[in-house]
């Protein structure tokens, strides 16, 4: 399967699970009356949500691409299915990246003064 081929199934998956993740986050709740909303709150909080579900339409695009550029994805299912499995497969490997805080640094010198350069 060549690699376009691959990443135009990825986007397809990455739709199909964005059209669902969106589907649930629709639902209709006893704040809307009974009636299906948006899954945001006010106008301004739109962009983000678009671009949130772009983003993760685009890792499985690229996830997908990867694995069928690499032999992993020799099917157009296959492709799908990364395409598919992308954000969670993603979120994983960030999973494994430990993130220290970093270290507060000393409030005063020693002789009491502050130090801030001026």
């Amino acid at each position: 399967m060549s690699l376009w081929m691959a990443a135009m199934w990825g986007m397809v998956g990455s739709a199909v699970a964005e059209a669902l993740n969106l589907s649930a986050m629709m639902r209709p709740t006893s704040e809307s009356g009974g009636r299906w909303q948006w899954p945001w709150r006010d106008r301004r909080d739109r962009p983000i949500v678009v671009f949130a579900v772009l983003l993760r339409a685009a890792a499985g695009t690229g996830l997908a691409a990867a694995a069928g550029a690499g032999g992993l994805a020799d099917t157009a299912f296959a492709s799908f299915t990364f395409g598919v499995a992308a954000p969670l497969v993603i979120a994983k490997m960030f999973d494994q990246v430990r993130v220290e805080p970093p270290a507060e640094p000393p409030a005063d010198t020693p002789d009491g003064d502050h130090d801030d350069g001026a």
